[in-house]
């Protein structure tokens, strides 16, 4: 009897990913089908088990290298996988009882729309929030970012650097393939994200600690020669105290990267009222939570205001206007990023589920052949 297969529309439907994304798959090995004589993907069995399992593993916030490593490493048992994938639910589960109690405690003592926005926003004190799916777009923002971000970052061997706000290493695994010889700190507050983080990043050369950013200089980490910032001022309350604390941790003449974007200078086509609607949203939770969705902008200010000389800004444009492009930053990056703050948008009464959705939309309609988006990022250096 003729082994079952599925055609990629078929597992497209069934898997909820695009057709371009299997394609995709299929193009850097993460699952490669059979193909008939005419050429067309034909999936069997052995190609919709490990789509699962890749499935599973980028829920856990793996980078697609990272994911096809541990695939072909782990080639026909799927238990670690699995034992994996049921730890993050756990610790999705526990997350949603932490935000349950905080929206009780708020409700119970003050009902008013503020008290809701910040039991909402501030789970963790991070407004995107620690799910699986937020790891997951953070991995794909880093594979998509890497050369237009770090094309000129790279550590002298034998350097000390220090990485903070590193969640679930998403650039940390950026840095040190990058700096070969450099030897790695990366600092967290959060404890599920540095587990991630480690899980990731398998690297000798780099230490994992859980230390807040404004407990810092911290005598335990030694001499420092580099500090790397990535997209962690916008969403702290106080940037010139962190950067303040950061020049103190380095040494004299040390260096700091910080990089951030600015959603001011969103700009797509076709235009949409509804999609910049949904971007604002964001803006306005995150800024309730006392963060800052434009930041990037200021970044010279702030580290001169910190005390930082020979202060650099290069701006990183992203103009897409192809397929592959769009996919990898417009839907999984950007979009991906505005969808994360849909529940407590509503329950803060700034939007309705009818018009953030037609936000959504509209946004996936940039990334069509048709379709143009913008965005700038911020990369600074300055020296302690």
């Amino acid at each position: 009897m003729d082994e079952r297969t599925w055609s990629v529309g078929e597992l497209a439907a069934a898997s909820g990913l695009s057709v371009r994304v299997l394609r995709h798959w299929d193009e850097v090995g993460i699952v490669s089908p059979g193909r008939t004589a005419s050429g067309h993907r034909r999936y069997g069995p052995e190609a919709v088990t490990r789509l699962y399992r890749a499935l599973a593993l980028r829920r856990t916030g793996l980078g697609l290298e990272a994911i096809r490593v541990a695939l072909d490493e782990q080639a026909g048992d799927s238990t670690t996988v699995l034992r994996d994938h049921l730890d993050r639910l756990e610790a999705e589960i526990a997350r949603s009882s932490r935000l349950r109690d905080l929206l009780r405690s708020a409700l119970d003592g003050d009902s008013s729309l503020m008290a809701v926005i910040s039991a909402m926003t501030m789970v963790d004190g991070y407004v995107h929030g620690y799910r699986a799916e937020e790891g997951a777009r953070l991995a794909d923002q880093a594979d998509a970012l890497e050369h237009l971000l770090h094309h000129d970052t790279a550590f002298a061997a034998g350097s000390h650097v220090l990485e903070v706000g590193c969640g679930v290493g998403a650039q940390t695994a950026v840095i040190a393939r990058r700096s070969p010889g450099a030897r790695i700190t990366a600092i967290d507050v959060s404890a599920d994200s540095l587990a991630r983080a480690r899980r990731r990043v398998r690297d000798r050369r780099v230490t994992f600690r859980r230390l807040d950013v404004r407990a810092l200089p911290d005598a335990a980490l030694g001499p420092v020669d580099h500090v790397v910032v990535c997209f962690v001022l916008e969403h702290l309350s106080d940037p010139p105290e962190v950067l303040r604390g950061l020049r103190k941790a380095l040494r004299p003449g040390g260096t700091i990267t910080v990089i951030e974007g600015d959603h001011s200078t969103t700009a797509f086509t076709p235009d949409s009222a509804a999609a910049r609607a949904a971007i604002e949203c964001q803006v306005v939770l995150q800024r309730q939570a006392g963060g800052d969705a434009m930041i990037g902008g200021r970044l010279a200010d702030l580290l001169t205001e910190a005390g930082f000389a020979d202060v650099a800004t290069s701006p990183r444009e992203v103009l897409v206007g192809d397929g592959g492009s769009a996919d990898a930053f417009v839907l999984r990056t950007f979009t991906a990023m505005i969808e994360g703050v849909r529940a407590p948008a509503v329950a803060a009464g700034l939007t309705t589920e009818e018009a953030f959705d037609e936000g959504l939309a509209d946004l996936r309609r940039t990334a069509e052949p048709d379709g143009r988006f913008r965005y700038v990022f911020t990369r600074a250096t300055a020296t302690a």
